[in-house]
C-alpha cells in the first residue's frame, strides 16, 4: 500500500476545548443573542421564549443522536428549529429559522476552542512529505462562520478539501461522506488513511471501505471498543509522524 492522502477528524482530534465556559454563562449568552434576534424583526419576546435556546438544544441533540445511532443520514436542523419555535407561538419563515439556527450557535472563540499543540506541526510535516490532507468532520452547523473559524485558527492552508456532514447529508461512519472526500482528492481507499478519536465513526467506518484508520485516543475515553480494532493507535498527533505507514 503506497498511501497518498490523510482523511483527519476535527473535534477533539485536530482542535478542542480545554475548559468549557460555565453553564450559566452559556445560557445568557445564548438568551442574549436569541432575544435581540427577535427584537431586530419587531417582535416582542414572552418569557417562554428565553427557553427557546434550551428547547432548540435539546431537539439538536436528540436528532442527532438517533440519526447517529439509525441510518447516519444527516438531519434538516433548520426544520427542526423552525418547529421549536412554532411550539412557541413563532412562525418562522425558512429563511427567519435559519437566521435563528446561526444565533443559536456559540462561535468558537466564545468556547475559548482551539488547536491541540501539535495540530498545526503534524500537519505540515504531512504536507511536506507530499500527502494530500482532508479534513472530514461530523457536524450540526457549517456554513460562512463554521469555515472562517477554522481558517482563523490556522488549519484552512492544510486541507485540500474539508466535508462537515451537514453539508453532505450523511454522517460517518456512513460512507458516502467518507466517499465524497476520497472523490474530491482523487484518492482510493485503498490509498488513504483516516485519522480520529472515533471508534464507530472513525475506525469503523473508515475500515468498512477499505482505508487505514488511526485511533487519535481521546484523553476522555468515552467508548469502549466493542470489537472495534484500529490499524494504528496514537495518544498525541505528533505521534503519527513516526508511524509505519507514513514512512
Amino acid at each position: 500500500m503506497a498511501v497518498r492522502a490523510i482523511l483527519f477528524d476535527l473535534g477533539n482530534t485536530l482542535w478542542h476545548i480545554p475548559e468549557l465556559p460555565p453553564v450559566e454563562q452559556i445560557r445568557q449568552e445564548t438568551v442574549g443573542r436569541i432575544l435581540t434576534l427577535l427584537r431586530s424583526w419587531g417582535l416582542e419576546p414572552h418569557d417562554e421564549h428565553r427557553f427557546l435556546g434550551r428547547d432548540i438544544r435539546l431537539a439538536i441533540t436528540a436528532a442527532d443522536k438517533r440519526a447517529y445511532e439509525t441510518d447516519c443520514v444527516s438531519p434538516d436542523f433548520t426544520a427542526i428549529v423552525r418547529r421549536v419555535a412554532a411550539d412557541k407561538r413563532l412562525d418562522l419563515t425558512p429563511e427567519q429559522a435559519e437566521e435563528l439556527w446561526r444565533s443559536w450557535n456559540l462561535p468558537g472563540d466564545f468556547f475559548g476552542r482551539r488547536p491541540f499543540d501539535d495540530a498545526i506541526e503534524t500537519l505540515e510535516t504531512l504536507r511536506g512529505r507530499g500527502y494530500q490532507l482532508a479534513c472530514v468532520t461530523n457536524r450540526v452547523f457549517s456554513g460562512p462562520a463554521f469555515f472562517a473559524e477554522v481558517d482563523e485558527l490556522g488549519l484552512t492552508p492544510h486541507f485540500d478539501t474539508l466535508v462537515a456532514s451537514c453539508d453532505i447529508g450523511y454522517m460517518k461512519p456512513h460512507p458516502k461522506i467518507f466517499e465524497h472526500t476520497l472523490e474530491a482528492l482523487a484518492i482510493a481507499p485503498q490509498d488513504a488513511v483516516m485519522v480520529g478519536d472515533s471508534l464507530r465513526a472513525d475506525v469503523a467506518g473508515a475500515q468498512a471501505l477499505g482505508m487505514t484508520a488511526v485511533w487519535r485516543k481521546p484523553r476522555k475515553l468515552l467508548e469502549e471498543p466493542d470489537g472495534i480494532r484500529p490499524h494504528f493507535v496514537v495518544d498525541e498527533l505528533r505521534q503519527l509522524l513516526d508511524l509505519p505507514v507514513f514512512q
